[in-house]
């Protein structure tokens, strides 16, 4: 059991971590600045303008793994509202289009007629479906499908992201939320543990299974 001093020293470290990370993004900011003057500066020449895109690229990626980061280490506010959850998922789906057709992978949505609204954020519930689809989309190979589903389950909306990628082990899913299971902390490892992070302080429950056939079934389940 951590004692008392030890658990405060934690509580300030996580508080400074916060503050780093908040530092960090702005400095972010400035360097995506050079970044994109590099661009314009090596227009003309291609091996530099090459170089250039892949420090912008780079520093946007970092970017928005800082951003990610700040929100985990920082409470979690709601604002509860009633609403339609087929419409934040769709919404979530169409933005994740374009990034799938690049891919060459296929989204389908079936949403379950009348399904009822219910008490949420929208915002929140938006981003963390958003991050299981891009994951979804990621793991895919090209010419792949990726399914949502949303049905109603007794007294509860059920809503199911389904993949083709690899086939899901044991030890993968177990840790499939976990961001530090993986080698290195990225983007998609972030984006999961806030969407898990998100699901669960809505009082709704968040899993990852095997796919029957291949790849990996994310259900989520909010009660209505």
């Amino acid at each position: 059991m951590i004692k008392g001093s030890e658990e405060e020293i934690l509580i300030e470290t996580g508080r400074m971590a916060a503050r780093l990370i908040h530092d960090f993004k702005n400095q972010l900011g400035g360097l995506k600045l050079y970044a994109a003057y590099l661009q314009k500066r090596f227009a003309d020449n291609a091996e530099g303008l090459e170089i250039a895109g892949k420090i912008a690229q780079g520093l946007n990626e970092m970017a928005e793994q800082a951003a990610i980061l700040n929100k985990l280490a920082r409470p979690l506010e709601l604002r509860m509202e009633p609403g339609d959850p087929a419409a934040v998922v769709e919404q979530a789906v169409n933005g994740l289009r374009s990034k799938a057709s690049a891919k060459d992978v296929k989204i389908e949505c079936e949403i379950e007629p009348d399904a009822p609204r219910i008490s949420f954020d929208p915002r929140q519930i938006g981003a963390a479906l958003e991050s299981i689809v891009a994951r979804a989309v990621d793991v895919s190979p090209e010419g792949g499908k990726v399914e949502i589903s949303l049905r109603r389950r007794d007294e509860a909306l059920r809503i199911e992201i389904r993949d083709n990628g690899l086939a899901l082990d044991e030890e993968r899913r177990l840790d499939f939320f976990n961001p530090l299971a993986e080698v290195r902390i990225n983007q998609t490892a972030l984006g999961l543990a806030m969407a898990r992070r998100i699901i669960e302080r809505h009082g709704g429950r968040i899993s990852a299974q095997a796919n029957p056939d291949t790849g990996t079934i994310v259900e989520v389940t909010l009660d209505l």
